[in-house]
């Protein structure tokens, strides 16, 4: 009996395509490629740079798909890769002298070019340690300022203004070098 994969769930799908049937993998694209999409340009992702991401997260399905357990939701295992990627992403573009973005910054303008990583140091080194804190747990780990203010429990608009602050001066430093 031909098992129809169009009416497997997703977790039917990931056990497939884990036992050999990569035709599992078009499905969960043709599921779920919009989400991981709107995922990244969420994050502040441009389109051509989220539809290179959402090629790698569905190359990572592909590579890592003996290690899903089945216990857990597919959707949300699908989540996990895409964030992890995104935060690879970003981590690459950081070290291959790119500029940081924060699309859902209070403050107005571009935010500083950080052209080599000890800069970024010297950089961050001129803020207060808790601005500090904040912008690495913001841009290095990617953590969503919900996220921060749990973790550092503080209010997410005061989280929201030590990164705008903390921008501010790092839009002044550099200006002057």
């Amino acid at each position: 009996m031909k098992i129809n994969l169009q009416e497997c769930t997703d977790e039917e799908l990931l056990l497939k395509l884990a036992e050999g049937e990569n035709k599992a993998l078009d499905i969960l694209y043709l599921r779920h490629s919009g989400r991981v999409l709107s995922y990244a340009l969420k994050r502040g992702l441009p389109q051509e740079r989220a539809e290179d991401l959402l090629q790698i997260v569905f190359l990572q399905i592909h590579r890592k798909k003996h290690l899903y357990d089945s216990r857990y939701k597919a959707l949300a295992w699908i989540y996990v890769i895409t964030r992890s990627e995104l935060k690879d992403y970003r981590n690459r573009e950081i070290k291959d002298f790119s500029e940081w973005d924060d699309s859902l910054s209070q403050t107005e303008g571009s935010v500083p070019i950080l052209e080599e990583k000890e800069e970024a140091a010297t950089l961050l080194a001129e803020l207060k340690p808790r601005e500090q804190e904040v912008m690495k747990l913001r841009y290095l780990d990617e953590l969503e300022y919900e996220e921060i203010a749990e973790v550092l429990k503080i209010s997410e608009s005061n989280i929201r203004q030590i990164v705008s602050r903390s921008l501010k001066v790092l839009r002044s430093l550099g200006k002057k070098s």
